[in-house]
């Protein structure tokens, strides 16, 4: 299709350029050859009789030109998606639509697999493919290559609608056999005990309950570092380490491992954890639907004790 004498699918090739910064990567998010994509690249430059990007230190650097294009193309498809591409009507029991949803370990396990387990009760056709959290989070959002993120309240992604969904507290894990740790954990005992804790992202981000106690003053002596939450659990056990975690999540885990709870001797703030979708899809059908039964399962947890969390 062509507007103005240009071909509209360009812009496709124009957007994924700009986001991907590289010839190679925009090719394979295409599914475009190298040909296919050097003679779109070719195809732009005559359009607009601009380089579009060049080659500083083996890197693409767009031309001011592509610069001042980038957010006007991203805002245009945006929109022909959302209002020419959307479906009007929403049968979940038919759809075979797949949601994908940036989340955490914690919340996947918390309140994703219950969400789940309905949803395949009802409209078992579909399906969802969930993301770990990186440094590009919000521009999957704002482009609408994600329908859904899942952040605790200190992460919310400005521009975007969000919604509460439920509450939680930190506490301490320890393994059941340890002879350092006991029923509870003294301040003082605490800072001495190896610590699991978890970073994550390229950047590997320091875990929550670090980052608050780093604010606090408080310094520990890290021993593990582990890939997400569900793994600082396990890494304790058969040892005399501490892990300080997500008060429903340790629950479950302490019901089906050898694991106990202790009360954190540090008082680290609770959280809430907030579901965001992309502003430019807010009414489509199939994430209304999706909405609601994210909220009407997160205001049981909320409803329930930590004590009294059971999985799925």
């Amino acid at each position: 299709m062509r507007f103005e004498g240009l071909d509209l699918n360009l812009l496709i090739a124009l957007d994924a350029i700009l986001e991907e910064r590289s010839v190679m990567a925009a090719s394979r998010r295409l599914h475009l050859s190298q040909p296919a994509m050097s003679a779109a690249i070719g195809r732009l430059r005559h359009y607009f009789n601009d380089d579009i990007f060049t080659i500083s230190q083996r890197k693409l650097v767009p031309t001011p030109l592509a610069q001042s294009l980038e957010r006007p193309t991203r805002d245009i498809l945006l929109r022909i998606r959302a209002n020419l591409i959307s479906v009007p009507r929403f049968e979940a029991a038919n759809s075979q639509r797949r949601f994908r949803i940036v989340v955490s370990d914690y919340a996947s396990m918390v309140l994703m697999h219950p969400v789940m387990k309905r949803v395949y009760q009802s409209a078992p056709g579909i399906s969802f493919e969930l993301f770990p959290f990186n440094d590009r989070v919000h521009d999957q959002l704002q482009r609408g290559d994600v329908d859904f993120v899942i952040v605790p309240d200190v992460d919310v992604l400005d521009g975007h609608p969000k919604q509460y969904l439920f509450a939680d507290e930190f506490c301490c894990v320890a393994w059941t056999g340890s002879r350092k740790v006991g029923r509870s954990v003294s301040l003082s005992r605490y800072l001495q005990l190896g610590h699991v804790t978890a970073q994550f992202g390229p950047t590997r981000r320091a875990a929550f309950e670090e980052r608050a106690l780093v604010k606090l003053g408080y310094k520990r002596r890290i021993e593990v570092v582990a890939p997400n939450f569900t793994t600082m659990a396990t890494m304790v056990i058969g040892t005399d380490r501490v892990a300080t975690m997500h008060e429903r999540l340790a629950v479950l885990f302490a019901r089906n491992f050898p694991l106990k709870l202790l009360r954190a001797p540090v008082r680290i703030s609770g959280f809430r954890e907030i579901l965001q979708w992309p502003a430019s899809f807010h009414s489509d059908p199939a994430l209304v639907w999706m909405r609601e039964i994210i909220s009407d399962v997160a205001a049981e947890i909320d409803r329930t004790p930590a004590a009294k969390m059971t999985f799925g």
